[in-house]
């Protein structure tokens, strides 16, 4: 199975991008100053050239509370993105646009995304953090997502769900 490899700009959740290597998949992040409860999702669409908005998160205290996708109506997170009581915080369970339900769990320094009723099988995705010179330094590898291209149709919303879960893991049982 091929793959492709979304890299991230920067370390920030809140203002970033993530693409691949020739931008033709291209998300773009942004949380602005003066609008910190407030981070929007945008795609860059390149056969019109423009910016659709596919989601919006509500922030409160730093941590998304609720999610609007496609101009929908803000939903809580927790409806959006489910976990089990007895589930560790670094996992959540969503429905993708392809209809099938898909799981992000933590395995190790990794976030990975399996199919929920295939936990065992190979990762559609995975999470690989950045790497840094001698840990204090410039990075010597930025962030990247390696995506299965089988659940391509479902990237808006592996791309929302990655989001929210790398801030829930980020900011530990607080986030929950």
């Amino acid at each position: 199975m091929s793959t492709q490899k979304l890299t991230l700009t920067t370390t920030s959740l809140h203002n970033v991008v993530i693409s691949n290597s020739s931008d033709v998949i291209y998300y773009e992040i942004v949380t602005p100053k003066w609008e910190r409860h407030l981070t929007r999702i945008n795609k860059f669409d390149p056969n019109v050239r423009e910016f659709d908005l596919i989601a919006e998160l509500k922030n409160e205290d730093d941590r998304p509370v609720a999610v609007r996708v496609y101009g929908g109506d803000f939903k809580p997170v927790d409806q959006f993105l489910t976990r089990r009581e007895e589930e560790a915080v670094t996992n959540g369970r969503f429905r993708g646009k392809d209809g099938r339900h898909y799981l992000w769990r933590a395995n190790g320094r990794h976030l990975e995304l399996v199919h929920e009723n295939a936990p065992e099988e190979k990762p559609v995705a995975v999470f690989h953090r950045h790497k840094r010179y001698f840990f204090l330094l410039r990075m010597s590898r930025q962030p990247y997502i390696e995506i299965d291209t089988s659940v391509m149709d479902t990237l808006d919303s592996l791309i929302i769900t990655f989001l929210l879960i790398e801030r829930r893991r980020r900011h530990g049982a607080e986030a929950v």
